[in-house]
């Protein structure tokens, strides 16, 4: 279980982040991985916040792994500082899918702002608590738009979650075996260690390697793998796929049915599908003992 330490909702003038982001309201163990800076609510509903992203790696574009995490912070700055949802309740991802602007390019020497608008749905509430927000996530760069994402985050009491995990809740960290990695250059990455795909038994699949060295993607321990990682699990799988012509998502939908663990193979495939002209579609699964964990699809220009 994630160790998430409770902090007292701020005042609102506190919680608007004129003190910066605390790295505890966006679940995060480490200061350098807050890529929120500002956030302010602007009417009812609608909040305006600002990032600061690093460099993504040489050749790279942008690093799909610092956007999703941006609007994953996103909502959660939100929920737990302008909605009260408590820091102790775990999160739940039922959906994430996004669209990226074709040709979108951070700066390759050094870090960058970008400004980020949400949209919140009216909140699904139990009893007086929120249980659920959808957010429409909107990522501008220089005023232009970059990036959108449509989600929905919900949340469940710690007793509800230790009900729902059971003997999982525990988890002796990093104690798992982890496979070696496929070749780096074939899924889009740089080092090993960046790489969370390990060669299967035929071609587009692949087992998941969970490389806790990765601290994009493992900030701090939990008790399963986070769908984040299985986001970008499909990210490498696609690439994979096409490999060697490139390819950049523009497109993205996510589904995430079960928790995938630790302790277990979870195995990712591949399928590349009809598209429209000039576009190329991936549609990537993820299952754990013969049950899909995940299901996302990747679409994009190309040649």
């Amino acid at each position: 279980m994630p160790d998430i330490p409770v902090v007292p909702r701020p005042p609102h003038s506190a919680a608007e982040g004129r003190n910066g982001v605390p790295k505890e309201y966006v679940h995060l163990g480490r200061t350098e991985m807050v890529f929120l800076t500002t956030w302010h609510s602007r009417e009812d509903g609608e909040f305006s916040l600002s990032a600061r992203w690093p460099a993504p790696a040489e050749g790279l574009p942008y690093d799909p792994r610092v956007l999703t995490q941006t609007i994953r912070q996103s909502g959660l700055i939100i929920a737990h500082a302008a909605y009260g949802v408590p820091l102790t309740d775990q999160t739940l991802l039922h959906y994430f899918d996004f669209t990226v602007a074709p040709g979108f390019r951070v700066p390759a020497d050094g870090p960058c702002g970008l400004d980020v608008e949400v949209s919140v749905a009216e909140p699904k509430k139990r009893g007086r608590t929120v249980s659920s927000l959808g957010m429409d996530v909107r990522v501008l760069q220089g005023g232009s738009l970059v990036a959108r994402a449509d989600s929905e985050f919900g949340w469940i009491s710690p007793r509800a979650y230790r009900r729902l995990r059971g003997e999982h809740l525990a988890v002796d960290w990093n104690a798992w075996p982890l496979p070696a990695p496929v070749d780096p250059r074939t899924v889009g990455r740089h080092t090993p260690h960046d790489v969370i795909l390990s060669a299967g038994d035929r071609p587009r699949h692949w087992q998941l390697r969970n490389d806790v060295d990765n601290i994009v993607l493992y900030d701090h321990p939990v008790d399963h793998v986070p769908g984040l990682v299985l986001m970008e699990a499909a990210h490498q799988a696609a690439n994979a796929s096409l490999h060697p012509a490139p390819f950049e998502a523009t497109t993205v939908t996510s589904e995430f049915m079960r928790y995938a663990e630790f302790d277990r193979p979870c195995w990712i495939e591949a399928e590349i599908l009809p598209a429209g002209p000039g576009e190329i579609s991936v549609l990537v699964t993820a299952a754990q003992d013969g049950e899909t964990v995940y299901r996302g699809r990747l679409s994009g220009p190309c040649g």
